[in-house]
């Protein structure tokens, strides 16, 4: 029987073809993410999966896959750059670890380990930024050194200190509420101190407590000024990884006084925690001139630590920050 002219034979998809079909639909997805919840989100670890079988497939067969690579390289930047945002989609820390219980995955699938890369490269962050932190968990940790050590401070001030430290060690697994009772503890201890005060109000804000509102007002009037308190709750935020917040303080601090060499750091510091670098760059610099310019050699160290640190990290190609 003669075929209609209109009749196009459908071709059998290659195992390249299919690669590049489920490579399309991890794309999809990723860019997806924040949008799609639950089972939704956990399929972009499953498409990783396949196109990863189908690349190492396509790979022993000896074809050349550029283009493809190139896209599987994006997409995996792209997924790194929205791991928190997949995390919060996904349902938390807890619902990765029991999809990982049950996929039992192998060590080189980096992607159903994204939340243990997420807590290093946060750690990495916040130990390089706590170079312009007033109260930091490194400089933390030296103090109760030195006090121990030195000072021999009293037990509340010791209790304190650990405390805070214990909440900093929380924060960095992203167990927000365990981080807020130790606040809480530690403002026991010191319960007019603005920046403890600032610190609870900001874990109450990522949890959604309206009670933050109030914590702030509270830390705000212990700081003595508005801009003092927008300084120090800079700093929580920086604590906290909560980048876009932290970059809201900045911009205000420097709204209100454009000489502030303070507010430059710290705008700066929440450029590169939300992986701004050229907005980063300027802003430590502008730190160190004012800084300079008023006397204040320590904050012009910092700010050009900070700089020389990041221009090194541009160098060598570090991957930007998130969050």
């Amino acid at each position: 029987m003669d075929k209609s002219p209109f009749f196009v034979e459908q071709k059998a998809l290659t195992a390249a073809d299919e690669m590049r079909d489920l490579l399309a639909q991890l794309e999809a997805k990723i860019a997806r993410l924040g949008r799609d919840k639950g089972p939704e989100a956990q399929a972009v670890l499953e498409l990783f999966d396949a196109v990863a079988a189908r690349l190492a497939g396509l790979h022993a067969g000896g074809q050349a896959l550029r283009a493809e690579e190139a896209r599987w390289e994006a997409a995996s930047a792209a997924f790194r750059r929205k791991a928190g945002t997949f995390l919060r989609a996904l349902g938390g820390l807890g619902a990765l670890a029991e999809a990982r219980r049950v996929r039992q995955p192998e060590p080189d699938a980096w992607w159903w380990f994204i939340d243990r890369w997420l807590i290093e490269k946060r750690r990495v962050q916040l130990r390089r930024l706590a170079l312009g932190a007033a109260v930091v968990v490194a400089l933390l940790a030296l103090l109760g050194i030195l006090y121990n050590r030195f000072l021999a401070p009293d037990p509340a001030t010791r209790e304190r200190l650990r405390h805070e430290q214990a909440a900093d060690s929380l924060m960095m697994d992203s167990d927000l509420t365990g981080a807020l009772g130790e606040v809480e503890q530690a403002l026991g201890y010191a319960p007019g101190d603005a920046g403890l005060l600032a610190l609870k109000g900001v874990l109450q804000q990522k949890l959604g407590q309206f009670a933050a509102q109030e914590t702030f007002a509270a830390a705000e009037k212990a700081a003595g000024s508005r801009e003092a308190f927008l300084i120090i709750r800079a700093q929580m935020y920086m604590r906290a990884a909560y980048g876009q917040a932290m970059l809201a303080d900045a911009q205000e601090v420097i709204a209100a006084n454009p000489e502030s060499a303070p507010g430059y750091l710290l705008f700066g510091q929440a450029n590169e925690l939300l992986g701004n670098r050229e907005d980063a760059i300027t802003a430590y610099e502008k730190s160190g001139r004012l800084a300079d310019a008023q006397n204040n050699p320590q904050l012009a160290a910092i700010a050009r630590m900070n700089l020389a640190t990041l221009l090194q990290q541009i160098q060598v190609g570090t991957p930007e920050g998130n969050q």
